[in-house]
């Protein structure tokens, strides 16, 4: 029967199988060999084991070693799971909260260092824009970047840092250097805005991630500017007045 269904891939049938004869020997058998095909068999796998009547302390802590590895469920519901044995153990369960606890810790220390990078660097465009508004620029290139040769009149100078004889310059008029640098960043741009425009897609994303994922799924959308007040804003007519 059980090669059968498993073949077959009905692993359901074979963890009812198990649930109706309580045989949690059994049941680990089954996760352990199917739960990589289907990882929610470990999910159901800890709340059999938690409401069974029978010691299963041994086996709660096989599966919550497979539940951390795999991070297949955020840790207030693997709480909520456990407190409906009667026999469970702070004990049984302190490797499973020291593991997610330092993995908090240690979440919160990277979002920390990034956010104190992002200070620094947040600062340091605001004392260069600054300095250009403020300061006189000098500009000493004798050389244009776009063909190589002497500098001659008429010549242009960007703020960037770069020359060129006036000639060289694209029709846009932009820094032929920098604009190239920048298209693939203003094109990621627009990538994002466009992606958090899509509702749908975020909660997608947002239920396919567990535990601290799920706060890292919604910092990315954050990235992508879900939560600004335009990324709300529809199609172009729907919150402007009518002509």
């Amino acid at each position: 029967f059980f090669h059968a269904a498993e073949k077959l891939g009905r692993f359901q049938l074979l963890m009812n199988w198990c649930f109706e004869r309580r045989d949690a020997r059994r049941l680990m058998e089954v996760c352990k060999r199917s739960g990589q095909i289907d990882q929610s068999l470990w999910v159901q796998a800890l709340s059999f084991l938690a409401t069974d009547e029978g010691d299963h302390m041994e086996e709660i802590g096989e599966v919550l070693r497979h539940v951390e590895t795999s991070d297949l469920m955020p840790l207030l519901m693997v709480i909520d799971t456990l407190q409906k044995s009667k026999g469970i153990t702070v004990g049984a369960v302190r490797p499973y909260l020291q593991g997610q606890f330092r993995k908090l810790v240690e979440s919160v220390e990277t979002s920390r260092g990034k956010a104190h990078q992002d200070r620094q660097e947040i600062a340091r465009m605001q004392q260069e824009i600054t300095d250009l508004r403020t300061r006189a620029q000098v500009f000493q290139n004798n050389k244009c970047f776009q063909c190589g040769l002497p500098l001659e009149v008429p010549a242009v100078h960007f703020f960037c840092g770069h020359s060129y004889h006036s000639y060289c310059l694209p029709d846009d008029g932009g820094c032929p250097k920098c604009s190239s640098e920048a298209l693939p960043k203003m094109t990621l741009l627009g990538q994002r805005e466009a992606q958090a425009r899509n509702a749908e897609d975020f909660f997608k994303y947002l239920q396919g991630s567990s535990g601290d994922k799920q706060i890292q799924a919604v910092s990315e959308w954050c990235k992508f500017g879900a939560f600004d007040a335009s990324a709300r804003h529809g199609p172009a007519g729907h919150d402007e007045p009518g002509m």
